[in-house]
């Protein structure tokens, strides 16, 4: 499991609001999905603008066509890849790369931010704090359950991802609402 996988696995229950139940099928979806992902990019030095072009061009971008998993079509991808391009230089980044960096090192900062507190703990104690509602959800099927527990211990055992710089955390944290809602949309769960 990745890095940007542990973050978006732990990210899935920063996102969550306090005292809501974990739909771990959701999470664990996204993080199966992101475990394939290439390792993140360089993390960089964030700034408000970024994260508000990150917001603007989010819904853009998850609006894209997705490929079908079993007729791949490479001229489909290459016409997604350029629109994505264009995307994200309309809303102030230099390349598709840039993007995926300040993305990639905003989903660093908001998996580790306790939802309930809104500061920054880290990723593994949100982990520990999702395996431990895995574990007492007793309307989970066992077989999800099971691969549940597993994924969560995989992340746990890959241990502590690099912690983000001090300046990254306190910005992301001051977005912490509006960044955790576009994650919401994006994931399909309601607003």
């Amino acid at each position: 499991m990745t890095i940007l996988s542990r973050s978006l696995l732990a990210a899935s229950v920063s996102a969550l609001p306090a005292g809501t139940a974990l739909v771990p099928s959701v999470a664990l979806a996204q993080a199966t999905a992101q475990a394939t992902a290439p390792e993140p990019g360089k993390a960089i030095a964030l700034t408000q603008g970024q994260i508000d072009s990150l917001l603007v061009a989010q819904p853009e971008l998850a609006r894209l066509p997705g490929a079908a998993p079993d007729k791949p079509d490479p001229k489909a991808e290459a016409q997604a890849q350029a629109e994505a391009e264009a995307i994200v230089k309309r809303n102030g980044f230099a390349s598709l790369e840039e993007f995926q960096d300040a993305s990639d090192t905003v989903d660093a900062a908001l998996g580790g931010i306790d939802p309930e507190t809104t500061s920054y703990v880290g990723a593994t104690p949100l982990l520990k704090k999702q395996l431990a509602a895995v574990q007492a959800d007793k309307a989970m099927p066992a077989t999800e359950k099971a691969e549940a527990v597993k994924e969560i211990e995989a992340a746990l055992a890959a241990g502590e991802p690099e912690k983000p710089s001090p300046a990254n955390i306190t910005l992301v944290t001051r977005n912490y609402a509006r960044l955790s809602a576009a994650m919401a949309e994006g994931d399909g769960k309601p607003k």
